[in-house]
């Protein structure tokens, strides 16, 4: 239950971010305008600064899609390394060989 809680807090994150990056980059858009008078442009400054902390890519934290932990992610899979090495050990990703030195 734990770990179904903190993915589905993690992919919340992740949409509210890109909703709120598109939102971020227009407002810049309409900040550097010159076209549009001042007080327009300080509003779309005050909005900009106004923008939540969940809004920000720094709250994205990468999570094992199947255990929810936070540390030792193999990006490209998207699983924790502990996880990597037991299908590694199985046989389970391809292309994947176990190296000794």
């Amino acid at each position: 239950m734990k770990i179904v809680r903190k993915n589905k807090k993690d992919k919340e994150r992740r949409e509210v971010y890109k909703h709120a990056e598109k939102m971020k980059n227009m407002y810049k858009m309409l900040r550097r305008n010159e076209l549009l008078d001042q007080e327009t442009r300080n509003y779309f400054n005050m909005k900009l600064i106004g923008s939540t902390k969940d809004s920000s890519i720094s709250r994205i934290k990468n999570r094992c899609i199947e255990t929810g932990r936070s540390r030792g992610i193999i990006s490209a899979y998207r699983i924790s390394r502990l996880r990597f090495r037991e299908y590694m050990k199985l046989g389970l990703i391809s292309g994947v060989k176990k190296r000794s030195y």
